[in-house]
């Protein structure tokens, strides 16, 4: 297991003992990975704005107690996973409904809503942007479908770019198991998504 850096181990102990610089701190170094974790899990802002803002309160309520050996990302990263995959057992989405005033693509900031893009005279054809909406539209819910135990460390690995190592500690599993867990999505994800291949 990897040591905590030193700047964590400060961070965690200003936590611990309500130091509201350390609290300032905290959020500006981890408050947009949480946001963007969240977002990934949930494709919805506003439920992601609500998960990174209770992870933060539990912060304040039970910072973790300061250890040497574990890593205050990985505590946080364990618990922005766990609230989401509670919001979204509680939830129970219905398919995803598209808009027209959702981005074509919510990973790009630059691209607009499809009506918009549609319309722009430099876009490329409607079919083209209709064929990019429809891959990511069945990316995304292929993602979605896979079983818990794969999907997360899907996630993790692809968009957050965290190592098995890490992943293996967030999720209480060896980096082999990750590792295992990761290729099964890869595999299903590839033969769901062949007819856009």
């Amino acid at each position: 297991m990897e040591v905590s850096p030193p700047e964590d181990r400060v961070l965690l102990a200003g936590i611990s003992g309500r130091d509201p610089e350390a609290f300032r701190t905290l959020q500006e170094r981890y408050g947009r990975p949480v946001l963007n974790l969240a977002f990934r899990f949930l494709s919805n802002r506003a439920d992601a704005e609500e998960v990174a803002q209770e992870v933060f309160l539990r912060l304040y309520q039970r910072p973790p107690r300061p250890d040497p050996s574990a890593k205050l990302f990985t505590w946080i990263y364990r618990v922005t996973v766990n609230l989401c995959l509670d919001l979204l057992r509680r939830r129970r989405r219905s398919p995803e409904m598209v808009s027209l005033d959702e981005p074509l693509d919510r990973d790009d900031p630059e691209a607009g809503p499809l009506g918009e893009r549609l319309a722009h005279p430099s876009s490329r054809t409607p079919r083209e942007q209709l064929d990019r909406w429809e891959r990511t539209v069945a990316v995304r819910r292929a993602v979605a479908a896979l079983p818990e135990r794969l999907r997360v460390p899907l996630l993790l690995s692809t968009f957050e770019e965290i190592s098995h190592e890490a992943i293996g500690q967030i999720l209480g599993l060896t980096p082999k198991a990750v590792e295992r867990r990761i290729a099964r999505a890869r595999g299903l994800l590839k033969d769901r998504l062949q007819p856009f291949v």
